[in-house]
């Protein structure tokens, strides 16, 4: 019984100076000391991976100082590169950096320290995926009154120069044996960035609405955008365009025009991460011929549950300045989804 008990003893020794051999040191502000390993630093918050509590998220200005055992990469807004195991935020929103066995003395404003540990495309190595695809119930009110089951999907590929976006939206219900509704919209959109927050790209989509009269819209052009902002706690971008619109109608004449379009990209999260607010606007003028103006707008809040499921209610706005007959200028459309994003 002693032999197996000496064998317990020796094999939680090592378990525990294995973890004390990787563990960095991270001092709050209250004074606690944290034992663990630094993987990343984003905007306001620090991911601390702690061997009794996984990997915990911590406010990054909460913290007093980093000792890590092995150098971390510190990249400051201005894109400037820092290798150091030493990070120190001191008061007046001040942070420093040190090699071993020297003094405090380079020094920067605690804002501008953008990330540590960046992931590998903001330096300019490969891409990161990202992407959601949601299952909704419907009901909506507007031109037609139904419950419906609906599914979109959004496919992100970025780089540090490039970014692809693919998104794409199917409907199709039936009532009694009678199809009720049978439309889609797939787009795919290309953008280079001339440098942090400037690009421009070209976007192509394509459209099917069967109930307004329409079997296929397509719309192809170049854009300027501006990014305001990238990142996990907050995304802003808008971009603007001439694109060729040719629409084939079921009915109606088919018709070929050029037109103005734009987009507008927001998200930012609020309390800890706990809600994800959201906006998307895509618009068309045609200011060739009609001067007809089409809106899609979409508003609403993402709740983050666990591994990758997120539940969402949204709003959904379409506008149409010059309808079809017996088509209503305005559709509005509630949802509640549940998806998986990664």
């Amino acid at each position: 019984m002693k032999f197996l008990v000496n064998i317990i003893v020796l094999l939680l020794a090592a378990v525990l100076s294995g973890a004390v051999c990787w563990a960095d040191t991270l001092t709050m502000k209250d004074g606690s000391v944290l034992m663990g390993k630094v993987i990343s630093q984003e905007g306001k918050s620090l991911l601390f991976k702690t061997v009794y509590a996984g990997t915990i998220n911590i406010k990054w200005d909460q913290v007093s100082k980093i000792e890590t055992k092995e150098p971390v990469k510190l990249m400051l807004q201005n894109d400037e590169l820092i290798s150091t195991r030493y990070i120190k935020n001191i008061e007046n929103g001040i942070s420093q950096i040190k090699k071993q066995d020297e003094e405090w003395k380079t020094a920067f404003k605690t804002d501008n320290v953008a990330y540590i540990n960046p992931d590998p495309w903001r330096l300019g190595k490969g891409y990161k995926i990202t992407g959601r695809a949601n299952f909704s119930l419907k009901s909506q009110l507007g031109n037609t009154i139904k419950d419906e089951l609906e599914m979109d999907g959004l496919l992100e590929l970025r780089s540090l120069k490039e970014r692809y976006t693919f998104s794409g939206n199917l409907e199709y219900d039936t009532n009694k044996n009678s199809t009720t509704a049978d439309n889609w919209v797939f787009s795919g959109k290309y953008d280079y960035f001339v440098s942090k927050q400037r690009y421009y790209g070209i976007q192509l989509t394509m459209e099917r609405d069967k109930f307004t009269d329409l079997n296929l819209r397509t719309t192809i052009g170049p854009h300027v955008g501006h990014q305001f902002y990238e990142g996990k706690e907050l995304n802003l971008g808008m971009d603007i365009g001439v694109v060729q619109v040719d629409e084939n109608n079921i009915v109606a004449d088919d018709t070929q025009f050029l037109a103005m379009n734009w987009n507008v990209n927001y998200d930012q999260f609020f309390w800890d991460d706990t809600i994800q607010l959201y906006h998307k606007n895509y618009g068309l003028w045609d200011w060739e011929k009609s001067n007809k103006i089409t809106l899609n707008s979409w508003t609403g809040f993402r709740f983050p549950l666990r591994s990758g499921i997120v539940a969402s209610a949204e709003v959904e706005w379409e506008y149409d300045s010059k309808p079809k007959d017996h088509i209503s200028t305005l559709d509005t459309t509630y949802r509640f989804k549940l998806g998986y994003q990664w």
